[in-house]
């Protein structure tokens, strides 16, 4: 019953190994996907912008005041998009960091179930083949039987 235990346990954790790995990966491809996402909602937004300013400069080409201003106000919204693009990708790095300590600290538990579960299984196993190396040198117990019960015998008699 107790090699079904370990082998139970042993399976488990190469159950919760694998696992592990896959969240890792489905992870960082969330994360990806995220900024990924981000950036080409950013891009957009900077397209958007050029031909609304593009538009101002072909309506009054000569307003070179009124030009010089959306020039400005353009290049500050790039310039928040771009800060906000590197907060969210430093956002993600520190998530990344601490899904990395919890899966490292997942998997030397599920290893350490593992390794356990093989101790047992191959306790287990050498105590199985020494009780089979054993037992023919001790007979069929019969004769054991035998002499035991012919010593209390004597004992008895005594």
């Amino acid at each position: 019953m107790a090699g079904n235990d370990a082998e139970g346990k042993f399976y488990e954790a190469l159950n919760e190994s694998s696992d592990t790995l896959i969240d890792a990966v489905r992870a960082v491809n969330d994360r990806n996907h995220r900024f990924t996402t981000a950036l080409i909602e950013e891009a957009q937004e900077s397209q958007r912008e050029s031909v609304e300013l593009v538009k101002k400069w072909a309506a009054a080409p000569f307003d070179i005041v009124g030009l010089f201003g959306s020039v400005i106000e353009s290049s500050t919204k790039a310039q928040k998009r771009a800060l906000d693009a590197t907060r969210q990708w430093f956002g993600e790095l520190a998530d990344a960091q601490k899904e990395t300590q919890q899966v490292f600290q997942r998997l030397v538990a599920a290893n350490r179930t593992a390794g356990e579960a093989s101790a047992d299984l191959a306790r287990g196993a050498v105590t199985r083949a020494t009780q089979a190396v054993t037992a023919p040198t001790e007979g069929n117990g019969r004769k054991a039987q035998r002499q035991t019960s012919k010593a209390s015998e004597r004992s008895d008699d005594s």
